[in-house]
């Protein structure tokens, strides 16, 4: 039943993401090919694409996203079934540790296959856009692969180098790199600082031109600094976990790159 998804497969998925109410999922699902070409499946019945998920792996973590079904196929398990398939790919591939951002329909699912949650993340957004100052980051980009791992004890220097390339941000440093911040589209995320003032640094500098982000709950100089550049709670989701923690900093962590890649 279920077979990779390719690129000349981003269209459909891109609409399936859309009618089940996935919009980050949608906007990054390209991106997520590029940075792994075999990390997306789907069910296709009678020519359509009626179910998909995808999952990004970092070293011994898994990070499952874009995870839907459609409408008139739900309930009959084949979200599990999808599911199943990427988790059994990701262990076969050395992923111990499954993390996903989970939706409140899909909470059940997860628990049910023994997934926990670790804290809540809040989709931020406004919609006024003001002047900001990002700037091109590839001079850092080592720096910033070696920060990206003390906060999430994973490897993403895939992932993150691709957003690197792709957009723009900015840095705060004393005598080593204390926090880095890139702007892609509307999102702004990822954001890591090492301490409060480098995050509030970064996020007052960079938010301007950006109308999301995805804010972890228990980091609350992070909630207080959206909060005051006018970005306001949009929805919910759950980090959820599979497996043993992942020994990431959780207050480091000030934004996401996308619900779909953590």
């Amino acid at each position: 039943m279920v077979q990779p998804l390719r690129a000349a497969d981003v269209p459909a998925a891109i609409a399936l993401l859309e009618r089940v109410g996935l919009p980050s999922g949608a906007a990054n699902l390209a991106r997520y090919l590029r940075w792994q070409p075999a990390g997306a499946w789907g069910v296709v019945e009678h020519g359509a694409l009626v179910g998909m998920v995808t999952l990004l792996q970092f070293g011994h973590v898994g990070f499952v996203g874009c995870m839907a079904v459609d409408p008139g196929r739900q309930a009959r398990g084949l979200g599990r079934v999808l599911l199943e398939h990427a988790h059994a790919a990701g262990r076969r591939a050395g992923v111990i540790t499954l993390l996903l951002e989970a939706t409140p329909s899909g909470q059940r699912l997860y628990e049910k296959l023994g997934y926990v949650v670790d804290h809540e993340t809040l989709i931020v957004s406004r919609s006024r856009v003001a002047p900001s100052d990002p700037v091109a980051l590839d001079h850092e980009r080592r720096a910033i692969f070696e920060l990206d791992r003390g906060a999430t004890g994973s490897p993403r220097d895939v992932m993150i180098g691709g957003l690197i390339d792709e957009g723009r941000g900015g840095v705060e440093r004393t005598t080593v790199l204390a926090g880095y911040g890139l702007v892609v589209g509307d999102r702004l995320g990822p954001v890591i600082a090492r301490d409060p003032g480098a995050g509030r640094a970064l996020v007052d500098r960079l938010a301007g031109a950006c109308t999301v982000a995805a804010v972890p709950a228990p980091n609350e100089p992070a909630m207080a600094a959206f909060a005051a550049n006018g970005f306001g709670y949009t929805r919910s989701l759950r980090r959820m976990r599979l497996g043993p923690p992942v020994g990431s900093n959780p207050a480091w962590l000030w934004s996401l790159a996308s619900s779909g890649a953590g």
